[in-house]
């Protein structure tokens, strides 16, 4: 297959492939963000509607409790003979509004003693079924399992309280109010939107259905338990996608909330549900699908044509630039390739070019680095080398400078000799460190130890200066595996750098801090601090910003650190000046011999 019959059909399976992988990516995609979007949606209506629902039971809770205690309640002991009691009941009635369907007074024997209702006064109550007492400020509440029967025009919860005696042990019945549930299932119609969209169900601590939005109570759902397994094993934990059947025809997406009550008042045990057919959910997505399929249909079209353009005009300066490629492997000509085409084929034309061009460069410096290996050997083996003759030259002006015949001159040039000798030891001892540094002895040491002996060390160098050496140990536990000599030495690079950069009276903090499975160790001080152009400078080698320094000693520091699996990090503190942090794991690889 020719170069152009092989683009255009490589760019048409490429355009098709992305294409559909687009579509159907971005549909499921969307879909799922959509569903996520809703469940969440879903789950936030939930807990709102349910807070509603807490804090209209807790309203009513309250009030029939707080009426249970009213002195007015007493005038049922003498059988309200004065209808005082009945007259605060209407009262109350018409104050609430629609909210009761009645209030009325029930004595020890089930009769209504008083009610907002004349007519009912002298009628028999049943004995209550099934009731939950619900725990209120300085109470208790009690809420009866309501007997609902469809269409549900009469739907009514009632709430008791115990009317206490105040003049003996017992009670002397109980005031009752009939809520009516009209008031919910029109909160519940609101937020189910128009019919259809979603639907609300209000279950009791037994999963059955107290209260619903019209969709379910048309149904005739109410007091099943039809929603009983809906509810999630871990209310944390969103339902998400369940089988809507037999109750729905399609999935339904639902959203949970648990009754959580307010403070002294622990909630009715009551949960909701709030749910929404993936149909009625997706339909935007189901028209964005159809709206993808005309879209790749478009692109189908368009990549065949585009195919085709492209494939001519990639195929001509490829076949030249292949030319070229063939006749340079032959002669290795250094011209480079003349092609046209697009700027990316004229770019790769350049390129071999350029990289006809920089292959001598390219021997040239693998030459230099070998060159410079040999060099930096070199430079380890003659820095161990000499060490010998300084030892005998600096041991002999020891002895020169013992001789009481010297005059001052000689004995100046002795000093300048030994000064200089031990300078050039210095200097050899770090070249052998950077040059082959020893492994670490690794064995639990206590950090704070080591600080402190660092310190001592460099109390003199300090106290030379006035700085004052401040540490703030925290590190709790300060035991690291690490070699100890070596971490003394890290400490005393970076703490007499320190000493040396900030000005006389200034200060050198040291603090340690635990950071997970590893323990950190803070030198910073009140110096100038340090460029932020140049802190990725300060572990090379030779590099340094002190007069007379050589700029070996952070280099050391750094090779150290790394050998423990550590790291070494720089910056300014809050103060201004330099803060090194050096991290310690508590279990470094042992080092490879």
């Amino acid at each position: 297959m020719s170069i152009r019959r092989l683009l255009q059909a490589s760019f048409l399976a490429l355009s098709f492939l992305a294409a559909g992988l687009l579509t159907v990516l971005t549909f499921f995609a969307s879909r799922t963000a959509l569903q996520r979007e809703i469940g969440r949606s879903l789950e936030n209506d939930a807990a709102m509607l349910m807070e509603q629902v807490d804090l209209l039971m807790f309203e009513r809770l309250q009030n029939i409790h707080s009426w249970s205690h009213l002195e007015v309640m007493q005038e049922a002991r003498i059988g309200d003979v004065d209808k005082r009691l009945a007259r605060f009941l209407a009262e109350l009635k018409q104050g609430y509004g629609d909210l009761y369907r009645e209030l009325y007074f029930v004595d020890n024997d089930h009769r209504i003693v008083a009610a907002s209702n004349p007519q009912s006064i002298g009628q028999r109550m049943p004995p209550p079924g099934e009731t939950v007492s619900v725990p209120v400020p300085n109470g208790d509440a009690l809420v009866d399992t309501p007997q609902l029967q469809p269409p549900y025009t009469d739907a009514a919860l009632v709430i008791r309280a115990l009317v206490p005696n105040s003049y003996g042990m017992d009670d002397i019945g109980e005031i009752c109010g009939s809520l009516d549930l009209q008031r919910l299932f029109r909160l519940f119609d609101q937020a189910a939107r128009s019919p259809g969209d979603r639907h609300v169900a209000l279950l009791d601590g037994r999963g059955r259905l107290l209260a619903a939005s019209r969709g379910l109570r048309e149904q005739g759902l109410l007091m099943s338990d039809a929603f009983a397994a809906w509810r999630p094993a871990n209310p944390e934990v969103h339902p998400g996608v369940r089988d809507g059947a037999p109750l729905f025809p399609a999935e339904v997406l639902a959203g949970y909330a648990q009754s959580r009550g307010f403070p002294g008042y622990p909630g009715t045990g009551w949960s909701l549900l709030m749910l929404e057919t993936t149909d009625q959910a997706f339909r935007p997505i189901h028209a964005l699908w159809w709206l993808f399929c005309v879209a790749f249909a478009v692109t189908a079209l368009c990549a065949g044509w585009v195919a085709h353009l492209i494939a001519n005009r990639l195929s001509r300066p490829l076949m030249e630039l292949t030319t070229w490629a063939r006749r340079f492997s032959q002669t290795e000509t250094p011209l480079a390739p003349e092609v046209g085409g697009t700027p990316e084929i004229r770019a790769l034309a350049k390129a071999f070019g350029q990289l006809v061009a920089s292959l001598d460069s390219s021997r040239r410096q693998v030459a230099h680095a070998a060159k410079l290996a040999v060099v930096g050997e070199m430079a380890a083996i003659m820095a161990h080398e000499v060490r010998t003759p300084l030892g005998i030259l600096h041991t002999t002006a020891q002895l020169l400078q013992r001789d009481r015949n010297l005059d001052s001159r000689s004995q100046d040039m002795t000093r300048m000799i030994l000064e200089e000798s031990r300078r050039l030891e210095r200097l050899g001892s770090t070249l052998l460190d950077c040059a082959s540094p020893r492994p670490p002895q690794i064995r639990p040491q206590d950090v704070h130890e080591l600080i402190g002996r660092t310190l001592e060390l460099l109390q003199g160098q300090a106290r030379k200066k006035s700085v004052n050496l401040r540490q703030q140990l925290r590190a709790e536990p300060s035991t690291v595996r690490c070699d100890g000599e070596l971490i003394v030495q890290v400490l005393l690079n970076l703490v007499l750098n320190a000493i040396q950069m900030v000005p006389h009276g200034g200060t050198v903090d040291l603090a340690t801090d635990r950071s997970g499975n590893s323990l950190q160790i803070t030198v910073s001080d009140a110096g100038p601090g340090i460029p932020r152009e140049i802190r990725n400078r300060v572990f090379d080698p030779f590099f340094t910003t002190r007069n007379g320094g050589i700029g070996l000693g952070l280099t050391v520091t750094h090779q150290i650190i790394l050998t423990h699996g550590g790291s070494i990090a720089v910056d300014n503190g809050p103060a201004g000046g330099a803060r090194f942090t050096l991290t310690l794991p508590d279990n470094p690889e042992q080092p490879h011999d």
